[in-house]
């Protein structure tokens, strides 16, 4: 096994780019770490309540390797939470704190009250060490959920360590299909021993591409998974992208693919172009597949291509395979925002560090400013708007690194660059390419101060986040 050189990467600013009814395919040239496949661990399924412990665990990431990692986990392995819940039922959710760090958990994609935000301190406390809080959610959407940490002071290093969980919210009406799988991609920095690497926080970290693992993981072992179904049958994937900083480019081999759903919202059924897609941390895609021979969910890395899911068929025939191709129910957002009663705001990033220049790790909590001020220095939010206005943010990236960014409380349009129309799905995560503007509206109907934050989270404490008001 051959260690890809992170250094080399993090110098490399990748890019990635989003077109209508297509996913671009991201930059960034990486390599793997090839091990042995083992079958993803069956987590455990929730609804009406659940516990969250999270709690350190010690866990064989690389099984070639001496030695284990020391991780912090719900589950006591790397496949992260594993949560269902019926669509609008109560969920309880016990989070109890077994961790030295405050811990509280925004759950992405799902509309909440700002209160059960959870990015603390903007949206309220975390929940220190050694105590416990019930928060109580009742899910308005299907979809697929992500469980991340969001104290902006200590969420790098939690999902770093494995602290993550996904929530499946099905619809009512199940769709064709003859196998439905969450696909949860992961990266680890670790070091030959097994352990993973100490240092958190760093400057390079924060300052550069953030921390890009050595090790990649699917539901919390070395890939692929295997996926078995019966001739011409179809799998839902729920891919999610659990990595700190990893941007996933996708390519689905020899197989038909429609994406149905986009960051937990269903969409009008597209194929992903040249047959790849982009995954940003924290973004989540459900994709509708059928297998042909030889097929494969694929991850680009550089010049290689790693198998993440495989399949297999058995002798059996499909009940589905003449069926219509699925479709979920169109989402309950607006149709349309008029875009010349939108509130306007301007976001200009930018900071970093200078890779000519030597990091220290002096003042990291100011190594990113969005219009010339880190997070902690902002005293006002980037727009107020009235609840039930439209609203239009306009992002810059005057940095040389791509920003994956990440929208609490409502999910938003990308509009075109001309601003006279909008792409045909709904985000929560989005992209903004180094020297570009990218703009997104939405209509503010959930009251609160939200949260835009960096999605690459080792820059959330190095200042890289803004906020907003809907009042």
């Amino acid at each position: 096994m051959a260690q890809f050189d992170e250094k080399t990467i993090s110098s490399l600013p990748p890019a990635v780019g989003m077109a209508r009814r297509t996913f671009v395919k991201g930059l960034g040239g990486l390599a793997l770490l090839a091990g042995t496949a083992r079958r993803a661990c069956a987590q455990p399924a929730a609804g009406g309540g659940a516990r969250l412990a999270a709690a350190p665990a010690t866990v064989e990431l690389n099984p070639s390797a001496a030695g284990a990692a020391d991780l912090w986990s719900f589950t006591g392995d790397a496949a992260g939470a594993r949560l269902r819940a019926p669509l609008g039922e109560p969920l309880a959710l016990r989070l109890t704190n077994g961790l030295p760090q405050p811990v509280s958990m925004h759950i992405l994609g799902l509309r909440v009250d700002n209160a059960l935000d959870g990015a603390a301190p903007l949206a309220g406390d975390a929940v220190p060490p050694g105590a416990e809080r019930t928060l109580t959610l009742t899910p308005a959407r299907p979809g697929t959920f992500l469980l991340r940490p969001a104290t902006l002071a200590h969420a790098a290093e939690q999902s770093a360590r494995g602290l993550y969980g996904t929530l499946v919210v099905p619809e009512t009406e199940l769709i064709a299909v003859d196998e439905d799988v969450t696909v949860v991609l992961s990266d680890w920095a670790l070091e030959e021993s097994g352990a993973l690497r100490a240092s958190f926080g760093t400057a390079e970290d924060a300052g550069f591409a953030g921390r890009l693992g050595n090790w990649l993981t699917v539901n919390g072992v070395t890939p692929p998974q295997a996926v078995t179904l019966p001739q011409r049958g179809r799998a839902r994937l729920r891919l999610v992208n659990a990595a700190n900083a990893r941007i996933f480019t996708l390519r689905f081999d020899a197989m038909e693919a429609e994406v149905i759903a986009v960051d937990s919202i269903a969409t009008e059924p597209f194929a992903p172009a040249r047959a790849t897609l982009t995954l940003l941390p924290g973004a989540r895609l459900d994709v509708v597949v059928t297998p042909g021979e030889g097929a494969a969910v694929s991850g680009l890395f550089g010049t290689s291509a790693v198998p993440l899911v495989t399949f297999a068929a058995t002798r059996a025939p499909s009940p589905h395979a003449d069926a219509p191709r699925p479709a979920l129910p169109a989402p309950d957002l607006p149709a349309a925002i008029d875009l010349a009663a939108a509130l306007r705001a301007e976001a200009v990033i930018s900071g970093g560090l200078d890779p000519a220049r030597p990091a220290t790790d002096a003042d990291v909590t100011r190594l990113w400013q969005v219009n010339g001020a880190a997070f902690t220095d902002q005293r006002e939010p980037l727009l107020r708007v009235p609840r039930g206005r439209p609203a239009v943010l306009a992002f810059t990236n005057e940095t040389a690194f791509v920003q994956a960014l990440h929208i609490h409380g409502h999910h938003v349009r990308l509009l075109h660059p001309l601003d006279d129309g909008w792409e045909p799905y709904w985000l929560d995560t989005f992209a903004v390419p180094p020297g570009r503007t990218v703009r997104i509206a939405f209509v503010a109907d959930n009251p609160g101060r939200w949260l835009i934050g960096s999605a690459i989270l080792d820059r959330l404490p190095a200042g890289l986040a803004t906020w907003y008001e809907v009042t």
